[in-house]
């Protein structure tokens, strides 16, 4: 089937297809933890946890991806503390036989590990904080990985691969390089670095963007070592915009079974965008209990948002000279263009914050 959007002086066609090659799964947007930099301290909804008729559906809809080839266990939420947690895993692994990446705090990962070992995990992500607003469990954390990745030596396995992920602000910068460092003599094999993104006034001035990207990075690629690679953000508004969520053909799965099109539209929220606020409200296309995910894939006004993102159709808030006054860049319900949900003031697009 095809969708035919006619516009000023030329049509656009949008065929559907079965593109869908990545799916992030949110088990829970509840968390073990209460970070004070968490996007959670902002959401105006409950926490929840993905219930056995909702991963039902949600099988069966995976099952029915012919191009899916990656899985990222993650979301907002702790996807350890779900009791399906193994279920899924299995399910992923020997029955569709996709490459399965884990993003977890890391706390609770001891008692899992023999499991992720048999049932041979390719990829845990791991956030390790130094700053004083994160989990702080950085030895926990260590001593956790450490342990795995020399049991998976001892087995003669290649997974999983452990990455880390840290959140940088300026009070946790000068702590990086021990800590990247400690981390790769142990066989880390994968660092991303992101910037911090404020959901409270109170975090604006940690921020270390915007600014020149030279200066932090000649600090930070002091870091990169031969054993590890670096995933660094931006610190600087740069022209290009540029969405991994769209670009690697992927999609998200909320506990309830509401499908976004990423992180950022999977629950309502508040965040500040260079110091303005801003209302970030949820936006699914569908539900995997009512419908089949490529179907919702194919609705017209995901193809639409999809294309539109994906070429780049879309103001920028960001360096616009009515960004004080004007009333669109208070939420992302509506861009001046006319476009729904908004992503013209979206800081991931800018690489300036980064999802695993």
């Amino acid at each position: 089937m095809k969708d035919i959007f006619n516009l000023k002086n030329s049509q656009i066609i949008l065929n559907d297809d079965d593109d869908i090659k990545r799916v992030y799964i949110e088990l829970t947007s509840a968390c073990n933890f209460n970070c004070k930099m968490c996007f959670k301290n902002a959401f105006t909804e409950k926490d929840g946890f993905m219930d056995k008729r909702t991963l039902s559906n949600l099988k069966k809809s995976l099952t029915s991806l012919p191009k899916l080839k990656e899985v990222v266990l993650g979301g907002i939420g702790e996807p350890l503390i779900h009791n399906d947690l193994k279920d899924i895993v299995t399910f992923l692994k020997e029955e569709l036989k996709v490459y399965v990446i884990l993003a977890t705090n890391g706390y609770l990962l001891e008692k899992f590990s023999d499991f992720f070992l048999k049932k041979q995990l390719d990829n845990i992500v791991i956030s390790v904080d130094t700053t004083d607003i994160g989990h702080l469990s950085e030895n926990i954390t260590y001593k956790t990985i450490k342990t795995l990745i020399e049991n998976r030596k001892r087995l003669k396995l290649d997974k999983p691969v452990i990455s880390i992920e840290v959140v940088i602000d300026r009070f946790s910068l000068k702590d990086l390089t021990e800590t990247v460092k400690k981390f790769a003599k142990i066989g880390v094999k994968d660092v991303i670095i992101s910037n911090l993104l404020p959901t409270n006034m109170a975090f604006i001035d940690r921020t270390l963007y915007p600014s020149e990207d030279k200066e932090i990075l000649k600090d930070l690629l002091k870091v990169a070592t031969g054993n590890m690679s670096m995933t660094l953000p931006y610190f600087s508004i740069k022209t290009e915009r540029k969405c991994n969520f769209i670009d690697k053909k992927s999609t998200v799965i909320r506990w309830d079974g509401g499908v976004a099109p990423c992180y950022r539209f999977l629950h309502s929220s508040k965040e500040f965008v260079l110091g303005r606020e801003k209302t970030i409200y949820t936006h699914t296309f569908g539900n995997v209990n009512s419908e089949n995910l490529l179907d919702i894939w194919n609705k017209r006004d995901y193809k639409w948002f999809r294309f539109t993102v994906e070429n780049a159709l879309y103001p920028s808030c960001i360096d616009c000279n009515f960004n004080d006054s004007c009333s669109f860049v208070k939420d992302t319900e509506m861009d001046c263009w006319g476009l729904s949900p908004s992503c013209a003031d979206c800081l991931w697009s800018r690489n300036v914050i980064i999802c695993p």
